[in-house]
């Protein structure tokens, strides 16, 4: 497939802009019971060859490209389960390769039980600026219904260290719609993660994906998760309660307070270009689409062949670009510009504009200095906006 190069204006050169860069990194002490990402379970020591893949892959993309980068995130999988004299030689050839700026945010998921004052201080030193550490709940009794290998304590103390270490940009992840979850756990949650030393939280509703155990629990009858309106409603809560302690609801399920929000995956809610390393990671690169095998095998089959393991490839129209800019600008608070995403509203425009106003009447969404956005409640509702907005592509709500 023809890679694009770049452009010529004035007889120089013109840089594309910086990329986010992606790693992923499968590996994992245990399986968690609701998580349908790519991940195998880890023995005592990790594929030695794999930082050497994720390299000759990185090096695969930018041969004979002006390739630059200045986001780093490392998930997962547990990353944070690689040592860390491999994780900083990978950090170091990937800034080198790809040209990452003094201040490049680098970002790595770490679950808890990970976390210890030397691996923090080695991090450190490899080039994080930034952790995310996959708390989920501080709630015993949750945490068991999640098959998570950390401890309360553990995910509290990860935090503590962490700050302590130097991670001035420091995220947890809390989930809604626990097994078992009532509003007062969801409270204690909220406020626990308020009085952490965090500049970021993601709060995510508890999906049930088929093939997990969580999944055949519930299924079986085993197990029961809150109605879907419940969920709703301690999500309004969870709302509620951050924005009054301060923090920002920047992005559908992100909450961030100073300068917090993560700048990598701001790239992929405002239709920037990002590049995916490592067994079942994406990439939007030079308009096309494309992700790596969701196989450790047939991922690095291709790499040792000398091929970008990209499978079945999307190159992306016009149309499809405006459609997924409007798809991901509505996550935002900021929502996205007006003038980028009318063209998809060509031949229907009258119809558009009462739709519009009658999303704005219901408080679902405002249009404001060239900008639609979601309101707080229409967050709630987004996958509704869009059906409505987009019928092709979602079907009627």
């Amino acid at each position: 497939m023809r890679r694009p190069n770049p452009s010529e204006s004035a007889g120089r050169a013109v840089l594309p802009p910086p990329l986010g860069l992606y790693v992923h990194v499968p590996f994992c002490a245990s399986l968690c019971a609701y998580c349908d990402f790519y991940r195998l379970k880890a023995g005592r020591v990790l594929p030695r060859d794999f930082d050497d893949l994720v390299l000759a892959e990185a090096a695969l993309h930018a041969a004979g490209r002006a390739l630059r980068a200045d986001t780093l995130y490392l998930g997962g999988g547990t990353p944070s389960l690689l040592p860390p004299r491999r994780l900083a030689r990978l950090i170091g050839t990937l800034s080198r390769t790809f040209h990452f700026p003094a201040g490049a945010e680098a970002t790595m998921e770490a679950n808890p039980e990970t976390v210890t004052e030397e691996r923090v201080e080695r991090w450190r030193e490899a080039g994080l600026s930034r952790l995310s550490v996959g708390v989920q709940t501080f709630r015993p009794e949750l945490l068991r219904h999640l098959g998570r290998r950390a401890t309360a304590r553990q995910a509290a103390r990860a935090l503590e260290m962490a700050s302590r270490g130097g991670f001035r940009r420091l995220s947890a992840d809390l989930l809604v719609g626990i097994p078992g979850q009532t509003p007062r756990d969801l409270s204690e949650d909220l406020r626990r993660a308020s009085d952490a030393p965090l500049d970021h939280l993601s709060l995510y509703a508890l999906d049930l994906h088929p093939g997990t155990p969580l999944h055949g629990e519930v299924s079986s009858g085993r197990m029961r998760i809150p109605a879907e309106d419940t969920t709703a409603r301690l999500w309004e809560r969870a709302h509620h309660f951050l924005t009054a302690a301060g923090w920002r609801h920047y992005e559908i399920s992100n909450f961030a307070r100073g300068e917090g929000e993560c700048r990598h995956n701001l790239k992929y809610w405002r239709g920037e270009e990002y590049l995916g390393l490592g067994p079942s990671a994406w990439s939007r690169l030079g308009g096309v689409l494309a992700g790596n095998p969701r196989s450790l095998e047939r991922w690095a089959r291709e790499i040792r062949g000398g091929r970008i393991p990209w499978e079945s490839p999307e190159i992306l129209s016009l149309r499809r670009m405006r459609e997924d800019r409007l798809i991901f600008g509505l996550r935002l608070a900021e929502g996205v510009p007006l003038e980028e995403v009318e063209p998809l509203f060509e031949g229907r425009r009258e119809a558009v504009e009462t739709l519009l106003r009658a999303l704005e009447g219901r408080g679902l969404l405002r249009r404001r200095m060239g900008m639609l956005a979601l309101t707080p409640r229409g967050f709630l509702l987004s996958n509704a906006v869009l059906s409505a907005l987009l019928p092709d592509r979602f079907g009627e709500a």
